[in-house]
């Protein structure tokens, strides 16, 4: 390349640069448009949490029923499955079962339970449990509500296993089930967090018994960890 043409390039690219300036003047840019060239783009902050807000029928102290609105955090967990109950059905030209409607079942009262708890109304576990274990159930959603407090339970699915589910007899089902909860406890009236409890594991066997009705859970006995869990 001769002197006059390395001339000529290096004038083309400088005469290339000025041009570009005056367009971005020209533009309203100024130098802070020229600048946003080069620029790095900021991260932008993560968009603002969306709390759930959730509707508590109470009663006040007269006896007449209110509504409260309990704001909880976005990861609360909130079934969506409930209060559509799944019964168990018996398999075909059978009065029992078979282990994976025992194990939907199971979840399905997990939801019930949940839901129960964190909108206090037991009406959701009634479809699922039934004796000692929906009365101890009814008494503590009835203390909840009496107090305020909403339980926001949280199944581990991920880690809750079942053991083992034996067929006692066609009316009898017993399953051995190794059950990871954790819980936040809220005040209805100004969506306070009151209490939490870590992820715990409970070992337990559940009864679950056959009537005219159906299918329902009957007892549950809790053992120490690990039990059979290990």
């Amino acid at each position: 390349m001769t002197e006059r043409s390395q001339r000529e390039g290096c004038a083309g690219w400088f005469k290339w640069m000025v041009a570009t300036f005056i367009a971005l003047i020209s533009a309203g840019g100024g130098i802070a448009a020229w600048v946003t060239i080069f620029r790095t783009p900021e991260p932008q902050p993560p968009p603002p949490a969306t709390p759930i807000v959730i509707t508590i029928q109470t009663e006040s102290g007269s006896g007449d029923e209110t509504r409260a609105e309990v704001v909880l955090p976005e990861d609360v967990f909130v079934p969506t499955a409930v209060p559509t109950p799944q019964p168990i059905v018996n398999q075909p030209n059978s009065n029992r079962p078979s282990e994976q409607d025992v194990a939907n079942f199971l979840y399905e009262a997990v939801l019930a339970e949940t839901a129960a708890y964190l909108y206090l109304d037991s009406s959701y576990v009634s479809y699922y449990f039934t004796g000692a274990p929906l009365g101890l159930m009814q008494t503590e959603i009835a203390d909840l509500t009496s107090q305020g407090v909403v339980v926001a339970k949280l199944y581990d699915e991920t880690q809750s296993t079942i053991y083992d589910i034996r067929f006692i007899n066609d009316s009898t089902i017993e399953v051995d089930s190794c059950e990871i909860w954790s819980m936040e406890l809220y005040s209805v009236w100004d969506s306070s967090l009151l209490d939490s409890e870590p992820p715990t594991l409970f070992p337990q066997t559940i009864t679950i018994e056959q009537f005219s009705n159906g299918w329902f859970i009957t007892d549950i006995a809790f053992y120490e960890v690990p039990a059979f869990c290990s």
